[in-house]
């Protein structure tokens, strides 16, 4: 089906305003190429390197003139963007999809719901599965920012890599779920009709883009899906019920839109479009609500400017004093201050940023405190809540050795189902499963990958019926009769 092109922004309407402190305004610098004193820091842009090679918004501006119908890829027309970054190229795709030997971008357009997601994406002629760059855009804008503003796809395009910009259902998202749905389907797109390096998917995002990125990252764990391995935030926002009443009453109003359902916004929707929340006052952190901890298998490096909009600074800089007091890495997950006058991505340097995500693979932990914000897969376990609208957190971990699982310290969880394979377990050994909750209601257990029933089950070492095999679906139900710590053994 070919879908034509839709330039028009998705912003929703906006509810009145209601009344709240008056704030100053965020400082505010031009962002071509206004810099600072030259910074060391490492991931600061040096005077050369600024507004190098950037399209400059008269360009963006003729872009829709620019773009020529080339043919289909995955069954959706494609357009290209000719004589992009670097490029010169006036590449078309060929009969049945194939594509020039030139890397080429292309704006694609892709039916999302009742909506549509439209999102840049280059292609490269490098050989083999090669790593894929995604750039979330910041606030206001949309998928064009990083080809604006930044020398992102030139970067990618230089090292052989996959460049995708999503529009994420509109240019003022704030991490709703809308957007969450409208970048899975854009990177699905990419993942079925390119030869993406599942391992090797990085992600950038300056202000509003930062966080969304961080966000996507941390509710972004299936593994048979997309997942980051690493992701740069600039200056994101990691804490929307902090900074919800630092905001103009215009930008409030789109708050409650999203998170409001019709009056003032909500905590869990906010919180589940964060990465972590605090207390105001003592900037204690609300461990119930903490997706960051979701992060700390990956690498994450954070940064903020010195004359950066103040509650940047102190969300980035507790988020990261929250992460090493969680355990995490101080090599792998990082914060810099850059010495740059206000807030632009024109702080970082686009080279530098992508030489610190080559260093990262994707590598999946053996053990985990993870949180849940709603059903779904994450890393080895499908997650089915008790209710809907709040969070499950669960601690976990898997023996391959031992052929043993845990899951523990769980709330709010109705049931649980083991995918044996993907966690590198057998239903050929005896299997042993300890659960335990942290709410006292019991969990429902499945195990899934057994083609047949298993010979006998023991709970705490006695002989148990409290089980039963799923046949068609091939999995061993465990009926759990309370919450306190069991071990099961499944026996082939």
């Amino acid at each position: 089906m070919l879908l034509t092109l839709a330039f028009s922004m998705l912003v929703p309407a906006q509810q009145p305003a209601p009344t709240v402190p008056a704030r100053s305004p965020a400082p505010q610098v031009a962002l071509a190429g206004r810099q600072g004193a030259r910074d060391s820091t490492p991931y600061a842009r040096s005077l050369e390197e600024s507004g190098r090679g950037n399209v400059r918004a008269e360009e963006l501006e003729s872009s829709a003139g620019r773009l020529t119908a080339s043919g289909t890829i995955g069954g959706l027309q494609v357009r290209t963007l000719s004589g992009g970054p670097g490029s010169g190229s006036q590449a078309l795709l060929g009969a049945g999809g194939s594509v020039d030997p030139l890397p080429t971008l292309y704006e694609v357009t892709i039916p999302v719901a009742a909506a549509s997601e439209a999102f840049l994406f280059q292609e490269t002629a490098a050989a083999g599965p090669r790593p894929l760059l995604v750039v979330f855009h910041k606030y206001g804008v949309g998928h064009y920012d990083a080809l604006a503003h930044t020398s992102f796809f030139q970067e990618a395009r230089r090292r052989g890599w996959y460049c995708l910009a999503p529009f994420g259902g509109g240019q003022r998202h704030f991490s709703n779920l809308r957007s969450q749905q409208h970048t899975e389907a854009a990177l699905a797109w990419a993942r079925s009709n390119f030869a993406v390096d599942p391992t090797r998917v990085y992600a950038v995002g300056f202000s509003m883009g930062g966080g969304a990125a961080m966000n996507f990252a941390a509710r972004h764990l299936d593994p048979r899906e997309t997942m980051f391995a690493a992701v740069f935030n600039e200056s994101g926002i990691l804490s929307h019920e902090d900074t919800y009443p630092q905001l103009e009453p215009a930008i409030v109003a789109l708050y409650d839109s999203f998170f409001g359902f019709g009056g003032s916004a909500q905590p869990f929707p906010m919180q589940r479009s964060s990465v972590f929340s605090f207390d105001p006052l003592s900037l204690a952190v609300d461990l119930d609500t903490d997706l960051g901890r979701n992060l700390i298998h990956l690498g994450t490096h954070s940064t903020r400017t010195t004359g950066d909009v103040p509650y940047l600074i102190t969300q980035n800089e507790l988020f990261r004093a929250h992460l090493l007091a969680r355990g995490a890495s101080p090599t792998r997950h990082v914060l810099s201050v850059i010495n740059y006058p206000g807030h632009s991505w024109d702080a970082v340097s686009e080279r530098a940023v992508c030489d610190w995500l080559r260093t990262f693979k994707l590598s999946l932990p053996d053990a985990a405190e993870t949180l849940a914000d709603r059903d779904a897969r994450y890393f080895h376990f499908d997650i089915h809540q008790d209710v809907s609208g709040s969070f499950t957190p669960f601690r976990w971990s898997v023996d391959s050795g031992l052929n043993h699982v845990q899951v523990l310290d769980t709330a709010n969880l109705a049931s649980v189902a083991i995918d044996l394979a993907s966690a590198g377990l057998s239903a050929s050994a005896a299997l042993s499963i300890e659960v335990g909750t942290a709410d006292g209601l019991p969990d429902q257990v499945q195990i899934q990958g057994y083609s047949s029933a298993p010979s006998f089950v023991l709970r705490d070492g006695i002989l148990s019926t409290a089980w039963s095999f799923d046949a068609p679906n091939a999995r061993v139900l465990l009926a759990e009769s309370d919450g306190a710590l069991h071990t099961w053994v499944v026996n082939p």
